[in-house]
């Protein structure tokens, strides 16, 4: 006659299955089977602002925010540029580095023209985002960001 398990023997082999079970398994982080080995990210933003026609606009207020979103955590690493744009229309910032250890881990610039007149803070703005692949380690990006005025 087949017995059934003791509510003690069955206790005990959950217990055991449990201590000795690969905890990984049960924690998968997503960013595991993105990882890479670690790079040195250099990045300079140059925004360029510029009328409907093309035309640069001098004298045109920019805030610029730099920072990174690593794989499955917040943004750090915030480097804030503000300033007018030159002759030219051009707000140059100059070199931020990041350390990327993931293919999914980000690099992102927002560059916002103040009171430029399009309606909006958004209308006003653009941004860019970079990740690990587009970047060469030992360089540094330089990266063109474009704000029109639709008037």
């Amino acid at each position: 006659m087949k017995k059934a398990l003791s509510p003690l023997t069955l206790t005990v082999i959950v217990l055991l299955t449990a201590f000795f079970t690969d905890c990984s398994v049960l924690k998968d982080d997503p960013c595991d089977d993105t990882t890479m080995p670690e790079i040195s990210a250099g990045i300079k933003a140059t925004i360029h602002v510029l009328d409907k026609d093309r035309n640069p606009i001098s004298n045109q207020q920019v805030n610029l925010h730099l920072y990174k979103r690593p794989c499955g955590a917040s943004a750090k690493g915030d480097f804030d540029f503000s300033g007018p744009t030159n002759a030219l229309g051009i707000l140059e910032t100059t070199v931020a580095y990041y350390k990327l250890r993931n293919t999914d881990d980000e690099v992102w610039v927002d560059a916002y023209a103040v009171n430029l007149g399009n309606g909006s803070a958004m209308a006003n703005s653009e941004y860019a985002t970079y990740k690990y692949a587009d970047f060469i380690p030992g360089t540094v990006k330089e990266v063109h960001v474009y704000i029109y005025r639709d008037f």
